[in-house]
């Protein structure tokens, strides 16, 4: 009787969790919590997830070799995001919306050249809704269930 209960209660469990991984977009899919009107309250995120619409105004090589972006927030707003992932449809000018780990920039030898701002962000999902663009991260699946859901995703 606890063997069928049990094994009842993991099949329910298991439809549910089916029934919430949709893919499904909605126009609440990738919500954002930065913009240029809260940016100067940024460094209440540190260590959290963040994401945010920016305009690509440079791009580098990460240290892992993956586009690190200077990306314009608002008038004379700017935050440094590097990909973990590689993206070679975005370029200079390219309106993005990127999620991702907000830390203080620690620069090494070859980033003090161009890392100006006090925060960069470690980003894990990128959309360019008009290149229908959408990377994200392998291994992130629940994070990239929950901005899909409509949800900032959680830092673990």
């Amino acid at each position: 009787m606890k063997k069928s209960l049990l094994i009842i209660l993991l099949t329910l469990s298991f439809l549910e969790l089916s029934a919430q991984n949709t893919t499904e977009i909605t126009e609440k899919s990738f919500p954002t919590n930065i913009n240029q009107d809260n940016f100067k309250y940024l460094e209440k995120y540190k260590g959290k997830v963040i994401a945010y619409d920016g305009q690509i105004e440079k791009t580098v090589n990460s240290r892992n070799n993956t586009p690190f972006y200077k990306l314009k927030v608002g008038p004379k707003k700017y935050i440094w995001t590097v990909l973990m992932f590689n993206n070679k449809s975005n370029k200079v000018g390219d309106k993005i919306r990127v999620v991702g780990y907000l830390n203080l920039a620690e620069p090494d030898e070859k980033e003090k050249e161009f890392l100006d701002t006090e925060y960069m962000v470690i980003a894990f999902g990128l959309v360019d809704l008009e290149k229908s663009n959408f990377l994200f991260l392998g291994g992130a699946e629940k994070q990239k269930q929950d901005w899909i859901n409509g949800l900032i995703p959680r830092a673990n």
